[in-house]
Parts: structure tokens; sequence; C-alpha cells
């Protein structure tokens, strides 16, 4: 079986909670089985249930390290989009409070075709990508959605560790997080898609044009 990311081969890893995963012997990332894969409407269903809010003090916690660098490198003159910001697109309206023009992109809640016909000067994936069952396509995806030169895009994640114990990590105990992404995983991404530069830091990592 190929890598949904970078193509290359991969081999069993383990089975936990009945669902099969996979890593991969080049990017070493680990992704789920397609057999395991959730269904569109198990997605949604799981995804209705958030309780993401303006009210919710812990949710705004979690987002601040990617609002606080978005408000640093970005200004009120660029556009930006919010990929994947769920039934309740708090960073976007965050943002929005500090000037900030940010449209919204949601398979599911916000599904505005018209959105991925623009490009931005920034993109944010908060808690996405971990999502995609098809990772290079998405990328290739967001990378067409950025202007060709001093643009950016904003991921969040958990960032599969080279000594992860992975029976442990709640993370993938989540039954819609599909791919976890390895820092090899971001190097292919960035020489792959040709971006310039990658930063990476605690919270988050930005994929610069």
């Amino acid at each position: 079986m190929s890598c949904p990311l970078c193509k290359h081969d991969s081999v069993y890893f383990g089975t936990y909670q009945g669902r099969i995963y996979n890593r991969c012997t080049f990017c070493a990332s680990v992704f789920l089985d397609p057999n395991d894969l959730p269904s569109a409407k198990a997605e949604k269903k799981r995804y209705d249930k958030h309780e993401n809010s303006l009210d919710n003090k812990g949710y705004l916690q979690f987002l601040e390290p990617l609002r606080n660098v978005i408000i640093k490198n970005e200004s009120a003159t660029q556009t930006g989009l919010d990929y994947g910001c769920g039934p309740n697109p708090v960073l976007s309206k965050l943002l929005k409070k500090e000037g900030f023009t940010v449209k919204q992109y949601d398979i599911y809640y916000h599904n505005e075709v018209s959105v991925l016909q623009e490009t931005y000067d920034y993109i944010v994936c908060c808690e996405v990508i971990e999502h995609f069952h098809n990772p290079y396509e998405a990328f290739s995806q967001l990378k067409s959605l950025l202007k060709p030169k001093n643009s950016k895009l904003y991921c969040k994640t958990a960032l599969l560790q080279p000594e992860q114990d992975f029976e442990s990590w709640a993370y993938k105990n989540d039954f819609t997080h599909s791919f976890f992404y390895s820092e090899k995983a971001l190097q292919f991404l960035k020489e792959e898609f040709q971006f310039s530069e990658l930063v990476m830091q605690p919270d988050y990592f930005i994929l610069e044009t």
C-alpha cells in the first residue's frame, strides 16, 4: 500500500481500538488503513458535536498561539482563508475582531465553491490536516489557493514524534483523525510543493511561498 501523502510504500504499524494503521517507509507518517476510514456521514455527525465558541475560554487559549502569529505576520489589507473552519469559525471571528478579512471554507458547513476560485495571502488549517483522507491532493489544492509569492499556510496539528507511544497517544483516539504527520512529512511537503520555507513551532507550523 502506498502512503497517501508521499506515495512511497508503507508497512503494517498496528491495530488500535479495532482500527488498522500503516506507517510510511519514507516520510514515517502513520495513517489509517483505507478500510477503516470514516464515512462522510460519520465524520459530520462527530463534527456536529463540537462545542467551539467565543465563550469557551479553553478553546480560545488553544487558538491563541495561532491567532497571535497571524496578527503578527499578516495585515488587515490582506485576505485570508480559514480552511476547514467547522460549524462555528471561531478563529475567523477572532481575526475579524482585529480588522482582518478572512473567508471560510468547509466541506460540510461552508461549502462555497466560489471561495476556492480565489487566491489568498494566507490560509489557516486549524486541526484540519489530520482529517485528510488524501493529504497529497488536499495540499495540492491548498498550494493552488495561495498567492505565488509571500503567502503562508498555517497548520495546527499534533505531530507524530519519533519515539511516540502510539498506543497511549490520545490524539489518535478521535476516529476522524486519519493521518498523523512526522517532521519528515513536513519536509516532504516543503520540497514537493515548492514552498520556500518551513517554520516549525511547538503549536503549529508554517509553509511559506
